[in-house]
């Protein structure tokens, strides 16, 4: 790797890094919903039963998908296609490291989430008219992580490993946490990110399910609660689509934040064997 090369390396990462941290902090001042409000006047009103289905909903919901459901999710989506135009534009940014290149990784899966973020509006909106709240939980998560796994992909990464997989549900965690947390979530991805290709690394898949099922529950238990109330439940619905876009740009963010560091990394060994 040459020296000039290494230094536009150096600036297109000290560029990226700026666009990246402008995201979080769009992302950090968003309220989690737009419906706080409200849930502040009902939230008291919500069975605590409701509470503890919604949560164990969630966790169901988790253990089939990665269990069973993952190739059902694979048909949903072209993943051969984002593999190739990952190892395509990869290889451009090998080859000519710039903006441009960049822009070009990361054009599929901001087109992926476009098309998810008008499903999980319309599954959501659709069983509200309803009166139907609770069996929306694994079509919601179905599409939630069908735009993890399209993003996962493209930027090079295998989902369907374990550590991966609890790499996902941290960063579910992190991206609903509330902002006395957010630190800590963030603290904790960061360094599993760190630590991923471990092979000592402890596992705990289970207790990570539990913590973004929390999330999830606590995130959606107020459209969850009047998405089960006939036509009122539409409002409840339009919920899902804006807690997948917060998802999804936090999860895009730790991808191209991941993807962008093992590259300069790889750069600098490349650099060191030449040497």
């Amino acid at each position: 790797m040459s020296r000039s090369l290494e230094k536009e390396w150096e600036r297109i990462l000290r560029k990226e890094e700026k666009n990246l941290d402008k995201i979080k902090r769009k992302t950090a001042e968003e309220n989690l919903s737009k419906f706080t409000e409200l849930k502040q006047g009902i939230s008291e009103k919500i069975p605590d039963k409701l509470i503890i289905t919604i949560n164990e909903g969630f966790q169901k919901a988790f253990r089939l998908i990665f269990s069973k459901g993952t190739n059902a999710i694979e048909r949903t989506f072209k993943k051969e296609e984002i593999i190739l135009d990952f190892a395509v534009n990869d290889f451009r940014v090998n080859q000519r490291p710039n903006s441009k290149s960049l822009k070009l990784l990361d054009k599929k899966v901001k087109k992926g989430n476009r098309f998810n973020t008008l499903a999980t509006m319309a599954e959501g909106v659709g069983l509200g008219a309803m009166g139907i709240g609770l069996p929306d939980i694994p079509l919601f998560l179905a599409i939630l992580l069908k735009g993890i796994y399209e993003t996962a992909i493209g930027y090079g990464y295998n989902y369907k490993k374990e550590k991966e997989q609890v790499l996902i549900l941290k960063m579910i965690t992190a991206s609903l946490s509330e902002p006395d947390k957010r630190l800590v979530a963030d603290a904790e991805v960061e360094n599993w990110i760190n630590l991923i290709e471990d092979e000592d690394i402890t596992i705990n898949i289970d207790e990570e399910i539990k913590k973004a099922s929390n999330s999830l529950s606590q995130a959606l238990l107020l459209s969850k609660f009047i998405q089960g109330i006939f036509v009122v439940g539409m409002a409840g619905g339009i919920a899902n689509p804006i807690i997948y876009q917060k998802v999804m740009r936090y999860v895009t963010r730790m991808y191209k934040k991941r993807y962008l560091i093992q590259k300069r990394l790889s750069i600098k060994n490349e650099r060191k064997t030449i040497l």
